[in-house]
């Protein structure tokens, strides 16, 4: 099977190709180093590689692994100082992410795709003595490829869906030899954990340590964002809204709630993050069509900001996110209503104590959903026309955004601990060579 999956996935790949052409010039960020997707390394990446005495590889896919992966890397860094790290990752916002947020000692690297050729260059190159995976990166040329030189293979705060699940254990005789190559299965929940079985069975490399996404460390610099704010909506007061991570038709639902209630409540302002920066000119447009005004984060050169307070901030860069809910008073994470379904990290702004509000399909953050709700530190939102009378709630009712928002926080501070239960059991890997 592995023989055919290589003759297979290149052919597969050229039919997939002007999609992915497409995709990536969309999304930018097609640097020099974009090339290392391919196996093709610099000369100067190669020598500094090739002088790094069995590294430890991280491989983490887009950004939201990545956030996950910066906390994991200060921890493991922490405990082991004097070890060198290499970072991989899959997209161009993941890299500049970790670019921007990663301790400098961090060497960071595009992963090659799961072409043998270009993987075997980059095992060649790199020569860890650990590999770890996040979340659900399951390719067999890496991690057959790496288990096969005697490379410790671990997959960490792992996590699969019930879909995917099926897949898996439907296919099992193709992917039982893949999770073979795996030294430890580390899952978030007993649910995951109980799913990986369905493919492997009982194992004793399978265990539950929670979501690292508890224990992430801010992903923000820090950066005070008022002054932006009181350029945009002017300094007098506001109840700030930050809808971030929103995805096409969210940004409509959004804008017509906020349209509504701007009229009963003038200080409220909205902050709106799309999930893909690229994605900014068609927001506009929503903007345009709804007769609010806004400006730009980033200003375009050939578009000048906005003169005087507007309504709307669209922020048309990555790696803001986290300083807008700093910042905010309320916020909605995307990707969970107006047909969009997956969800994302409710954890984020919970980290701050703000009030959250999010929708029903939450697929991808189940767990975490689930928590939120025991705990009543969350709102969900069960379907389109109810997120206007949940934010008009919050706007109404400041003592139940402060409630919300401390009970979110208490969440954030009781679920920690994933990282080091981790760490844990990866020293006792190491302990074994």
């Amino acid at each position: 099977m592995f023989i055919i999956y290589n003759l297979l996935f290149p052919l597969l790949f050229l039919l997939y190709l002007p999609y992915y052409l497409i995709h990536i010039y969309r999304r930018g960020g097609l640097t020099r180093d974009y090339w290392e997707r391919f196996g093709f390394f610099s000369l100067e990446k190669k020598a500094l590689l090739r002088g790094l005495h069995h590294p430890i590889w991280i491989h983490a896919v887009s950004v939201g692994e990545t956030v996950a992966a910066i906390s994991f890397v200060k921890s493991w860094l922490q405990r082991h100082p004097d070890d060198t790290i290499v970072f991989s990752c899959g997209t161009s916002t993941g890299f500049d992410t970790a670019a921007k947020k990663m301790p400098p000692q961090v060497i960071r690297i595009y992963c090659p795709i799961d072409f043998y050729c270009a993987v075997r260059r980059a095992l060649n190159l790199i020569r860890p003595e650990i590999l770890l995976i996040f979340e659900v990166e399951i390719w067999p040329n890496l991690i057959l490829q790496a288990a096969r030189r005697g490379v410790k293979v671990a997959l960490i705060n792992g996590r699969m869906s019930d879909r995917s699940s099926e897949g898996y254990a439907r296919w099992q005789w193709i992917f039982r030899p893949i999770f073979q190559g795996f030294s430890s299965i580390c899952l978030q929940t007993e649910e995951d954990a109980g799913r990986i079985r369905r493919v492997i069975g009982n194992d004793p490399r399978i265990q539950s340590c929670g979501t690292m996404k508890f224990d992430q460390i801010p992903d923000c610099d820090s950066a005070d964002k008022h002054q932006e704010l009181d350029a945009c909506f002017g300094s007098g007061k506001r109840i700030l809204f930050t809808a971030g991570s929103t995805h096409a038709g969210e940004e409509e639902l959004i804008c017509d709630a906020y349209r509504q209630l701007k009229s009963e409540h003038p200080e409220l302002k909205l902050v709106l993050v799309p999930r893909h920066q690229e994605r900014a000119s068609a927001v506009e447009n929503v903007l345009r069509e709804r007769g609010l005004s806004w400006r730009l984060l980033r200003p375009r050169p050939e578009q000048p900001p906005a003169e005087g307070p507007v309504d709307v901030l669209l922020v048309n860069t990555t790696g803001e996110l986290m300083n807008f809910y700093a910042a905010s008073d309320i916020t909605y994470v995307g990707k969970s209503l107006a047909g969009q379904t997956g969800g994302h990290n409710i954890i984020e702004p919970a980290i701050f104590g703000k009030a959250i509000l999010y929708g029903s399909h939450m697929e991808n953050f189940r767990a975490v959903a689930e928590i939120f709700q025991k705990h009543q530190a969350a709102l969900e939102i069960a379907s389109d026309e109810l997120l206007l009378p949940a934010l008009r709630e919050l706007i109404e009712q400041p003592e139940k955004r402060q409630e919300l928002g401390r009970k979110a926080r208490q969440v954030v501070d009781q679920y920690r601990g994933s990282i080091a239960r981790t760490l844990d059991i990866l020293d006792q890997l190491r302990n074994s060579f």
